[in-house]
């Protein structure tokens, strides 16, 4: 009987820098590729240090824009303050700050469509803008022995 392992890549550098995004607005990766042998999951670091106390709904929004072939991506905001079109993107996953510490959470592609590129978009939903902010990623792969 074969043995199925899975293996994670090391923590790249950044691939989005969050910055100072302004409460209510929305910024967005530039497209990656996952490459023709897409990896079994897809692991994000994401961490933040809002720049305040936050208030209302006091969280970071994680969406994905899916692509089969690196030009047509799936409809939703890139960037500005209209969400008009938010329901389009695919949610990933929701880091809450409750405070002005650095918050950090992972979050998995898991359960998303598979597709070879995609962008990641965020959300800065805390009421303050942030301090900084930065995602990182990590591939799984799987081997059968």
């Amino acid at each position: 009987m074969a043995n199925f392992t899975q293996t994670q890549s090391a923590r790249s550098a950044s691939v989005l820098n969050l910055g100072t995004l302004a409460s209510a607005s929305y910024i967005s990766s530039s497209a990656m590729d996952l490459g023709s042998a897409i990896p079994l999951d897809v692991t994000f670091e994401v961490e933040c240090d809002p720049n305040g106390i936050p208030s209302g709904n006091r969280q970071l929004i994680l969406f994905a824009k899916l692509s089969l072939d690196n030009i047509n991506f799936g409809t939703g905001p890139e960037s500005g303050t209209t969400a008009t079109e938010e329901a389009d993107l695919h949610w990933i996953g929701t880091l809450s700050c409750n405070d002005t510490g650095t918050h950090r959470k992972f979050f998995s592609l898991q359960g998303l469509p598979i597709t070879r590129y995609l962008k990641l978009v965020v959300k800065n939903d805390m009421g303050v803008p942030l301090s900084s902010g930065n995602i990182y990623m990590a591939d799984i792969i799987g081997v059968s022995n």
